[in-house]
């Protein structure tokens, strides 16, 4: 049997109206009419009048509510973790929900890791003369690639066109690395030889390596050089990097990475894209 004092304690409890509920949560009346068709966050009904109140203790349970769907639950999941899942099920579901939240965290990460990397590579093509190798310390940064498997005939870009596929689908399907900034590489003993053919599709990120799809860049400290694309002559801009190692007694301990980007800040110019090149040093 219900006594009269337990109406007047549900009274004092549950004494916020829907407007103000609604308010507080930062939400609508419609959001809140569902969530109690739902049976998911139920507010006590006045016999008298049909009114519907809430309780200050409920805005916690609404912002549970919200995070979880917002982490990608079902309905049904909330309504059945509300009222019939033991404490086990719970951290189950919610421990699973955490996962899959860190995982997106890590792929947003990713890509502005991207972004941020394509930038930085962009605002130093202004301080740099093109065709004139320069000796840099850049940051940390990490690769991955995927090895050309007939390097004798990949000349140009048409032909690895299947291993550059094949790297930003594997890019694509895997968490572990970005699909851009994205280039080729060439061995340095070819590179000295003039035998300038492809033998790696390339990644680079400012994410730390893995050491099992990505591994970081034997040295920061490199060769660089900017090359315009449409320019004539990139073999010319080879030999200068290869001279300037040579002439300055450091040691190559990379291959020649070529990263080609599009050239934002020069629009009058005639060409539209730009090259990227570095080589490891010691």
């Amino acid at each position: 049997m219900t006594r009269f004092s337990d109406y007047e304690d549900e009274d004092i409890e549950y004494s916020l109206s829907v407007s103000r509920f609604a308010k507080l949560c930062g939400t609508t009346r419609d959001t809140l009419r569902y969530y109690y068709e739902q049976d998911i966050l139920t507010p006590r009904v006045d016999p008298n009048n049909g009114y519907h109140y809430y309780s200050a203790s409920q805005i916690s349970s609404f912002f549970f509510i919200n995070t979880m769907r917002k982490a990608g639950c079902s309905i049904k999941d909330i309504r059945t973790t509300i009222h019939n899942s033991s404490k086990e099920s719970i951290s189950k579901l919610v421990n699973s929900k955490i996962l899959d939240m860190q995982r997106e965290l890590f792929l947003i990460n990713k890509e502005i890791s991207s972004l941020h990397l394509a930038l930085w590579i962009l605002e130093k093509y202004d301080m740099c003369k093109p065709g004139v190798p320069f000796l840099d310390i850049i940051p940390d940064m990490s690769f991955s690639s995927t090895k050309v498997k007939d390097k004798s005939s990949s000349y140009h870009a048409a032909d690895v066109a299947k291993e550059i596929s094949a790297h930003l689908a594997r890019a694509n399907s895997d968490s572990s690395f970005a699909s851009f900034p994205s280039g080729v590489t060439i061995e340095y003993k070819d590179l000295i030889a003039g035998n300038y053919v492809y033998n790696n599709i390339f990644t680079l990120s400012f994410l730390p390596a893995d050491n099992i799809d990505t591994f970081p860049l034997p040295s920061r400290k490199i060769i660089g050089c900017y090359h315009d694309h449409n320019a004539e002559g990139i073999d010319k801009t080879y030999k200068k990097m290869v001279s300037y190692i040579k002439r300055n007694k450091l040691t190559a301990c990379s291959d020649l990475f070529s990263v080609s980007l599009i050239n934002i800040y020069n629009k009058e110019a005639d060409h539209t894209y730009f090259k990227y090149l570095f080589i490891c040093v010691e």
